[in-house]
């Protein structure tokens, strides 16, 4: 288990600038998306296309380009009608199978590779663990609100031993797609009301919005995958490239 100083984190000038910024804000809660914000999935997600991509390519004498192409539109497609369920990634293999008019079964074989996205442990994004640890001494209740496959986030949250900084956990169901019913629920799991909450988020559509809707304050790290970046940014949103300038991000809320 990691163990921080809380000393030496209330001794960091940061600290002291967080807790007078949430409390002129009247922020008593902040909520996160965990995927792409707290954490980096997408590269783990293209790493395994990548290793797809070259072994089928290269077993059956496909264009990697065009079959890469074509795996991200089915993935994107798969997407939008089954959510984020590990099982569409059996339904890209069948689609492409039928696109590239495979006989050898080659390409539905390789699935494997793919589902081993679950398996593969994330990497913690850079300041992370340092904001989590300083809005925690500042007092302020923190939860996670994730679009993923139940399995995997508790995968992920006991690997990176990420539990004991929220105060509730709330995983959207994997077949469907993230939206204002869950934000609005887990501001009640947190007993914040959302004119007194912070989300932080990477999907516009899935996070920002409708928090926004709702009358929270919203910092968006717009994510690596396009789907997520679709819609408009609501008037006074935050906009910021890495998690490493929350603390700017912070300071820019009105």
């Amino acid at each position: 288990m990691l163990q921080w100083d809380m000393n030496f984190i209330e001794l960091d000038p940061l600290f002291f600038q967080t807790k007078e910024k949430l409390r002129s804000l009247g922020i008593e809660g902040i909520l996160f998306d965990l995927d792409d914000t707290l954490i980096y999935t997408s590269e783990i997600f293209r790493m395994q296309m990548e290793v797809y991509t070259e072994e089928v390519a290269r077993e059956m004498a496909i264009d990697p380009q065009l079959l890469y192409k074509t795996l991200s539109a089915m993935s994107d497609e798969e997407y939008k009608r089954m959510g984020v369920n590990p099982l569409r990634w059996k339904a890209v293999t069948d689609k492409l199978a039928e696109i590239f008019d495979d006989k050898s079964g080659k390409i539905v074989e390789k699935l494997h590779i793919l589902l081993h996205i679950y398996q593969t442990v994330p990497r913690v994004r850079p300041a992370a663990r340092v904001f989590l640890e300083t809005v925690k001494s500042c007092h302020i209740k923190q939860g996670l609100v994730t679009h993923a496959n139940e399995e995997w986030t508790y995968f992920k949250l006991d690997q990176l031993e990420l539990w004991n900084y929220f105060h509730t956990v709330l995983i959207a169901d994997e077949n469907g797609h993230k939206g204002e019913w869950h934000w609005r629920r887990a501001m009640e799991m947190l007993e914040v009301e959302p004119e007194k909450c912070l989300v932080v988020g990477d999907s516009l559509r899935g996070d920002i919005i409708p928090a926004a809707s709702l009358g929270a304050r919203t910092i968006w790290m717009p994510s690596p995958w396009s789907v997520y970046r679709e819609g408009t940014v609501p008037e006074g949103t935050v906009q910021i490239d890495e998690l490493v300038h929350i603390w700017d991000g912070l300071m820019k809320l009105e």
